[in-house]
């Protein structure tokens, strides 16, 4: 063979390589979830629970455990608890108990218990096969 067919043949292989990495493997970027309390401007002095995530992403799953003794239990009752009914909505953002598009509750008619304050809680959501969670305490409203 020639040098210029040679030449060709490694761009060919390297274009082969990099098709293959993008289309046929797959890394996942794990759900990076952020907590924060936010007045809300449509009640005197309330706070809202906002969860903002690291991307748009199509959740499969939502639920909110207690922790018991600061400790995660995966079987205790959740007090929130979303699955996906239809082809899920990205989304970057969304308040403790809002609907979800896309989502619905586990068990029909049950909406998000009230938290109690100073209790502590782990989010644990799911896209897909992945995951991530995060621990937050729940605050009172300010006098």
């Amino acid at each position: 063979m020639r040098k210029k067919e040679l030449i060709w043949l490694g761009l060919l292989l390297l274009l082969l390589c990099g098709v293959y990495a993008r289309y046929f493997t797959s890394v996942k970027k794990p759900i990076s979830i952020n907590a924060s309390w936010r007045p809300d401007m449509n009640a005197n002095g309330a706070l809202i629970l906002m969860f903002t995530l690291n991307d748009d992403v199509r959740l499969t799953s939502l639920k909110v455990f207690p922790l018991e003794d600061g400790k995660f239990n995966p079987l205790a009752r959740p007090v929130w608890n979303l699955v996906a009914d239809t082809d899920p909505a990205p989304i970057r953002a969304f308040a403790y108990g809002q609907r979800i598009r896309g989502l619905k509750p586990a068990l029909s008619g049950v909406r998000a218990d009230p938290l109690t304050p100073g209790a502590s809680y782990r989010l644990v959501l799911a896209a897909g096969d992945v995951t991530g969670y995060r621990d937050f305490r729940a605050q009172a409203a300010p006098p």
